[in-house]
Formats: C-alpha cells, structure tokens, sequence
C-alpha cells in the first residue's frame, strides 16, 4: 500500500515542485543579496575601468546593504578573470567586469575552454568610451587627412603604437588601417604607458590610445589627438573630431564595460541587478565623474547587452581575419 501510495503521490509531488519552483526563484531574487558580492576586474588597480566599477560598487552596497568587493584578476589579456566567473558558481555572487577584448576580441585569437557568448549572461551595460588617435606633435601630423596621405605617400613605412598585439586598441587600429585602405605598421607594447612614452620622445610618430591615460598629455601639449574612435565626440575632447567626421563616414570602435553573470544564474537575480545597476549609474555624480575620464557611462538592458556582445563578436571577427592576425 505505501508502495502504491507514494506512485500515486509522484506526480502531485512533481507537479507541486513545478508550481512553487516560481515563486522559490522570487524569493531568491527578493532577498538577494544575502552576503557579499564579488566583481571580477581582467585588470591591475588604477585604470578607467577599475575606477568606474568601484564607483558603481559603492552605490550597489549602499543600494543592496551588501559589499559589492572588486577582486582585480588581471592576466592572459583578460582571460584569467573572465575563465574563473565562467567556471564559478551561478548564484549571483560571482560576477565579470567583462570588456570588449575578453568578450569580444579574445575568442578570435585564444584557443578558450569557455565561450563568452554561451558561457555568461549579460547584465548591463555600464561604461563605453573611444580610443583616441595621438601624434607627436613634431610628427607633421596635424589631422586624420593627413595621416592618411602619409600612410599612402609611403606604403609600408608609418608606423603606429598599441598597447600589444590583439588589444582593443590594435584592433580599432586595424579597422581604421582596413576602412582607409592603408599600409602601416603596429608597433606593439607591454602597455599603454610604455606606448606614450615613445611617442612623446618621437620614435613612433601615431598612436591608438587608452583615451584616460592620453587625456593629461593632449591637455599638456606633448601629444597632438587627431581624432577619437567612437560614433559621437567625447565629452572630455569637446574639440576633437570623430574618425567618422575626419573622414571615413561610419566609422566606430569603441572600447566597452559590462557586467556579466555565468550562465544559469536565476534570471530573476540578473533582472535585479540589472534595475539596480541602472539606478546606481544613473546618479549624476557619478557620470559626472566619469566623464573626466572619457567614459560615456550608460546602462542597458540583459538582452541590449546580449545583443551587442554578439554583434561586437562579429565584427571583431571580421578584422582579425582580414588582418591574419596571429599570436604567438
């Protein structure tokens, strides 16, 4: 008898679990977070992305009474970060910084155990900003048109800096060098400060720049920016022109910030966080604070953000091939 009773119970006991499973996730969602909360940063202390997720964090504790802690994990390109989230526990306790190259770029040029596409869920959308292009100013390189007519002048033979090869950086060089149609040399370094330096000091004429760290030496008057990369001027070169309005129609390359959870988080946790993501880079200082730096701070929706990493995946893709870009 309890053998028969327990067979007839199974499907009311299924059915049940179907019905409260719902309401079980809203809870989660309702009391999320219950502890602490851990953001995944691909890079060292100190940079645009670093500043404006600890200013997002601050107001996401304050918001959620709980730490947001940035665990900086820089490494491999960024890969090192966004594997361990990819590989963490889907709760709503792990979470990447996820930028353009990790997300976007690496998949093209790193043989991964993970796929970011189909690996993570989007978030929101949190900062984006351009890359800027810097002369020395004893260069003889006033503008883009310029650049240009010296490129095809000598084809082979102008060279540009990046902050290494397969950088977000490298790759809006290579979609400015394939869009104009030019033959220039990448002149890659360990980094972005190292970069500045040389063409400050005249060994490499052009550069395709971190637009934060060029910011304080175009305002000095050691670097000469010709035009940043993105679809509309920054607000921290009011006076710059964008590629597009110098002179090749359409262009666009920014570099991007995102939030990211590891695929299976509760959708209910994700919708949360996205809302307050929303609200916390809403606040006006906050923005105002960003701009200083040449970020366009903006939050999104999960499937905006979905949606974009997808098309940015494309046409990254697209470039890398094109250029045959390889690592070694």
């Amino acid at each position: 008898m309890p053998f028969k009773l327990s067979r007839m119970l199974a499907p009311w006991v299924a059915l049940t679990g179907v019905l409260l499973a719902p309401a079980a996730m809203a809870d989660t969602a309702a009391n999320y977070p219950e502890r602490p909360v851990k953001l995944a940063l691909p890079f060292p202390p100190g940079g645009s992305a670093d500043t404006i997720t600890r200013s997002m964090a601050e107001r996401l504790q304050a918001q959620l009474n709980q730490p947001f802690l940035i665990e900086n994990r820089p490494g491999a390109a960024g890969n090192v970060a966004t594997r361990y989230v990819a590989k963490a526990q889907p709760d709503g306790y792990n979470l990447l910084v996820g930028v353009t190259g990790a997300m976007a770029i690496n998949p093209n040029l790193y043989k991964l155990d993970y796929d970011p596409l189909q690996d993570f869920v989007a978030v929101s959308m949190m900062a984006r900003a351009p890359v800027v292009v810097v002369a020395d100013p004893q260069a003889g390189i006033g503008n883009i048109k310029q650049l240009i007519e010296q490129a095809k002048a000598k084809p082979g033979m102008l060279t540009y800096a990046t902050n290494g090869v397969g950088t977000s950086h490298h790759l809006a060089a290579e979609l400015f060098r394939q869009a104009a149609g030019l033959d220039m040399r990448n002149v890659p370094y360990k980094g972005t400060p190292e970069a500045l330096q040389d063409i400050i000091g005249g060994r490499v004429p052009i550069g395709f720049m971190d637009l934060t760290a060029s910011i304080p030496l175009i305002a000095s008057g050691k670097l000469k920016a010709l035009a940043t990369t993105g679809t509309k001027r920054s607000p921290a070169l009011p006076d710059v022109p964008t590629v597009a309005e110098a002179g090749l129609p359409g262009f666009s390359a920014d570099t991007w910030v995102g939030i990211f959870a590891p695929k299976g988080t509760p959708r209910p946790i994700v919708e949360k966080l996205s809302a307050e993501i929303k609200t916390a880079l809403a606040l006006p200082e906050l923005r105002a604070r960003a701009q200083t730096q040449g970020l366009e701070v903006g939050s999104s929706t999960p499937a905006e953000l979905q949606r974009f990493v997808q098309e940015e995946s494309v046409k990254w893709k697209r470039v890398v091939n094109e250029a045959g870009i390889k690592l070694q």
